[in-house]
């Protein structure tokens, strides 16, 4: 009687899981290194147009051709990849040129934010008297229609002199002299 191998089907079966693993790691390897990139998650994976104009992202892509992109590690370097239209074109990005546009999306969107607070505070509480509506307190029952048409213009017109000063960048003692001086002419006394 004739003995059978019974080695063979297990040599058979070690060489099929080998192939499968080298099948998945070939196949799987290049998926994973094909991952977006998260330049900074203000922006998150995918760049739209409004983000790369917002945050100054970007430059050497024209903006009349960015639709989105995507940010790919390829090496040591970063490849961006713009979709416009129906296209795709790619473009080499330096490592210093990812941690040049991260910065941009960090300083602009602390700036944004801030001017966002500034810009709620301001609504929230107005230093500017308006005719109809007189922070409480201040609609004293003793005070004269003629002053309180008084001190609303007093009122315009510090925050017109406070303004201009700022537009012109005038600072402490100069910033406080014009908007105290601000309107007014002196004229020396000639003998």
């Amino acid at each position: 009687m004739r003995q059978l191998n019974t080695s063979f089907p297990k040599f058979f079966f070690e060489v099929r899981i080998i192939s499968a693993m080298l099948l998945v790691f070939f196949f799987v390897s290049p998926a994973i290194s094909q991952k977006p990139v998260v330049l900074h998650p203000e922006v998150g994976d995918t760049i739209d147009l409004i983000e790369k104009l917002d945050y100054l992202l970007f430059t050497q892509v024209p903006d009349s051709l960015f639709d989105q992109g995507v940010l790919r590690k390829d090496g040591e370097n970063y490849q961006l990849a713009v979709w416009h239209d129906t296209d795709i074109e790619k473009y080499d990005i330096s490592i210093e040129d990812f941690e040049s546009y991260a910065g941009n999306i960090e300083k602009l969107s602390a700036y944004y934010k801030r001017q966002k607070e500034k810009l709620e505070a301001g609504n929230k509480k107005s230093l500017v008297i308006k005719r109809d509506s007189f922070p409480p307190g201040l609609d004293i029952e003793w005070m004269s229609k003629k002053q309180k048409s008084k001190m609303i213009k007093e009122s315009r017109r510090y925050n017109n002199l406070k303004l201009d000063a700022d537009e012109q960048g005038l600072m402490g003692f100069e910033r406080e002299k014009y908007i105290k001086t601000g309107g007014q002419m002196e004229f020396p006394l000639g003998h």
